[in-house]
């Protein structure tokens, strides 16, 4: 018997793969494009014409700006404000804008719309 060759290595492939991009391709590829200018998503999703905010089948909608609207008025801003639809505004330390332009602040004091406190103890 000769001498025995050492077997063939197979080549090595380093392959990075964004899971977003990869999840945006596969929902592409069952996509379908509407006369409207809109395209509908295989999970029933629903892309504006022009491509800025996606509609979900839940009612959400994600905006391109990272706004996200509930089907119950509420909108949520990327920096975690939350926006009712009484016109409220809740920031992510808990200070509270009124629709009368009253503010209560995270520590309870409450300033009126001139800017004047009117819980001052």
């Amino acid at each position: 018997m000769g001498p025995v060759r050492p077997p063939l290595q197979w080549p090595t492939l380093n392959i990075n793969i964004d899971p977003i991009a990869f999840i945006n391709l596969l929902n592409t590829l069952g996509s379908i494009r509407n006369s409207d200018g809109t395209t509908s998503l295989p999970d029933g999703s629903l892309v504006n014409a022009d491509k800025n905010s996606v509609k979900r089948p839940d009612g959400i909608i994600q905006h391109a700006d990272g706004r996200v609207e509930y089907p119950d008025g509420r909108i949520v801003w990327p920096d975690e404000t939350i926006e009712y639809p009484d016109g409220r505004l809740v920031w992510k330390d808990g200070t509270e804008q009124y629709p009368d332009g009253r503010v209560k602040y995270a520590d309870g004091s409450i300033f009126d719309a001139s800017g004047n406190q009117i819980n001052a103890e």
